[in-house]
């Protein structure tokens, strides 16, 4: 496992957002818990095994161990961690990957499962080499737009290596006409070769807490505009709600050489 200096001002992000969830869970405005001290122990150290997904310790550890094996995988080492080998950023997001409240009576489409979700953008992903993870974007503000008060946009990132830039953009070209962004003018299919120093960057960010709300309107033109800001006490409560049954390794996608990676990861945490 990468030593944990290695990633320590990475850390310290995730703990921060933890601390603006406890602060939420116990503020005045929050209607979700009637308990909440019972939900923030499950964001203690001792409750870290459980590899729940916004345990700032569980994200610590898992941040960690995936990093590790991937740095091993593309040649990175200490002190300064640079690749050996080109390795890609890729971001897919796809709007039929929307899950809306529950309580949404608009006649919608039935919600897709997170298990429908992973084996979605495994499915695109199929045949690379890579490590990601689900990331939820947190909509505010949208019953203008879209009818209900919030809702979430399942996306992922992704690290790609063992690959050409050029291979990687004909399978973008392939992959890009069977998605829809939600945002008219954003590429459903974006990828991006990490500099090199960049990558204990991109390893964090792949495998971060969500920390951000998005309000999205419509502009005079009939295009959607989007804003985003740090998530406040309560919408931290409500996205902490949507979330609190998932586990990192079910938010986890693998593919080619980054498969072994996650099952040492899953093994290692039986035994933590």
């Amino acid at each position: 496992m990468i030593p944990l200096s290695a990633f320590a001002r990475f850390s310290v992000r995730e703990h921060a957002q933890a601390a603006r969830l406890k602060k939420g869970l116990r503020g005045y405005h929050q209607q979700v818990y009637d308990r909440p001290e019972r939900e923030i122990r499950r964001l203690g150290r001792r409750r870290a095994g459980e590899l729940g997904a916004q345990n700032p310790y569980a994200r610590e550890y898992w941040m960690r161990s995936l990093g590790a094996g991937l740095c091993r995988e593309v040649g990175a080492q200490a002190p300064d961690w640079v690749p050996r080998v080109p390795v890609f950023f890729v971001t897919l997001i796809d709007e039929d990957q929307i899950v809306y409240p529950a309580d949404c009576t608009r006649g919608y489409r039935p919600n897709p499962e997170i298990a429908d979700i992973r084996r979605y953008y495994r499915r695109a992903l199929r045949g690379l080499d890579y490590l990601g993870m689900l990331d939820p974007t947190l909509y505010v503000s949208a019953q203008q737009v879209q009818g209900v008060p919030r809702f979430l946009l399942w996306h992922a990132h992704a690290l790609v290596w063992n690959i050409s830039k050029g291979a990687l953009d004909l399978w973008a070209e392939s992959v890009r006409p069977t998605m829809s962004a939600y945002l008219p003018y954003a590429s459903a299919v974006d990828c991006r070769q990490v500099r090199p120093r960049d990558l204990r960057q991109l390893i964090w960010y792949t495998n971060k807490t969500p920390y951000k709300q998005y309000q999205v309107w419509r502009r005079e033109t009939g295009s959607l505009g989007q804003q985003k800001r740090n998530i406040n006490g309560v919408n931290s409560v409500r996205l902490y709600a949507d979330m609190k049954d998932l586990v990192l390794p079910r938010l986890t996608l693998a593919g080619g050489a980054g498969r072994p990676i996650l099952r040492q990861a899953v093994e290692a945490s039986a035994a933590w």
